[in-house]
């Protein structure tokens, strides 16, 4: 991929990748049991780097995306994602991720809109297959934001969701190829393998091609890419799943973390799904 990104925008990058430091998802996951990876000490250091203040104007959605791919790549939090730029954690359609104990959520509305719910309880904690820690609540609204509000609001989570995604496919991609460099068989790295050779090469191009899409999503007037979303969200899964294919059975050992990644791009998809269908 040839793409010039700004200085001052890798410069946030590298701010944002220091500050997840030596963070990394939960590789034994506790299947069956409710579980939230939210991480307020991973928050507060983020907040430092300036990434809670960047929903706020048009301008920095550049910075959105620098950050939002360092955050895929980390398989960090999804509350990192919704309430930077929601303002709080995203509810759609009753369920709401990393919202235990929260005092509001964002609520997506039909037709684009967005709303400020009220929890009137902890609500029923919902078992999941990854850490959203996803909470079914009663909501009462407390107001609906703004038009304006509403529309920067989805916009930058729009273009977080997109980076995050080409994030989460990168980071599955590398540990794919460095692991087709170190295997061997038949005397030979399967990296040398033209079938190897030819699902890692798939997988990059279609990681590339997340990428400029979310770089693009700064330049979209649109609030929401449904489109782009519901194919940015099936082609992460692909590639976290040809990663897994070039791993074979070392790929679900809990040891290599691949796992976490293609958990994590299945939830995401999920709730971009259900969130775009919520807003139409």
């Amino acid at each position: 991929m040839t793409f010039d990104v700004p200085s001052e925008l890798t410069q946030f990058a590298e701010s944002v990748r220091a500050a997840i430091g030596p963070w990394e998802p939960r590789r034994e996951p506790e299947l069956g049991d409710w579980q939230d990876d939210r991480d307020d000490e991973l928050a507060s250091r983020l907040a430092d780097a300036g990434w809670s203040e960047l929903w706020a104007g048009e301008e920095l959605l550049g910075a959105v995306v620098a950050g939002a791919f360092e955050l895929g790549r980390a398989a960090a939090p999804l509350s990192l994602v919704d309430e930077p730029t929601l303002g709080a954690p995203l509810c759609v359609g009753g369920r709401a991720r990393h919202a235990r104990g929260a005092t509001s959520v964002a609520l997506a509305l039909h037709g684009g809109g967005l709303a400020l719910g009220t929890p009137t309880g902890e609500g029923r904690a919902e078992p999941t297959l990854d850490g959203t820690g996803t909470v079914v609540l009663d909501i009462g609204a407390s107001g609906e934001l703004e038009p304006v509000a509403a529309s920067a609001c989805w916009r930058a989570w729009n273009a977080a969701t997109l980076a995050y995604l080409a994030g989460l496919a990168g980071r599955a991609l590398d540990l794919a190829v460095e692991h087709a460099r170190s295997r061997e068989q038949f005397g030979a790295p399967i990296a040398s393998l033209p079938a190897v050779q030819s699902r890692l090469a798939d997988a990059a191009l279609a990681t590339d091609a997340m990428a400029l899409l979310a770089w693009a999503a700064t330049a979209n007037d649109a609030d929401i890419q449904d489109g782009e979303l519901r194919w940015a969200g099936s082609v992460c899964c692909e590639v976290t799943a040809s990663a897994q294919q070039v791993h074979g059975a070392v790929g679900f050992a809990l040891e290599t973390g691949l796992h976490a990644y293609y958990r994590r791009a299945r939830a995401t998809q999920a709730w971009a799904v259900a969130t775009c269908d919520a807003l139409r």
